[in-house]
């Protein structure tokens, strides 16, 4: 029974990789279209849960983002606090 609950397991960081290569796509195509904001917001949306290689893939598409912007400073200032939580962690 345990073995079933580490598939199930395994399967829903899959299924959340497989969200956060759609998600990094997205961002990637908002950099190309010069709208880092809203890159970095949809980087920030949907955290990912504990698991570290989920930790790691969103990591990606976030500093993907950041890298994009010139003015990190104004770009930080104009978001919505709730997105400077996510950043620290």
């Amino acid at each position: 029974m345990a073995e079933t609950e580490k598939s199930a397991g395994s399967d829903n960081t899959e299924d959340i990789l497989a969200k956060i290569e759609n998600k990094s796509l997205k961002i990637e195509s908002l950099i190309k279209q010069y709208k880092p904001i809203k890159a970095i917001k949809i980087a920030l949306e949907s955290y990912p849960p504990q698991d570290e290689r989920c930790k790691y893939a969103n990591w990606v598409g976030v500093h993907k983002a950041l890298m994009a912007i010139k003015d990190v400073e104004g770009i930080l200032r104009s978001l919505d606090p709730r997105y400077y939580d996510i950043l620290m962690k």
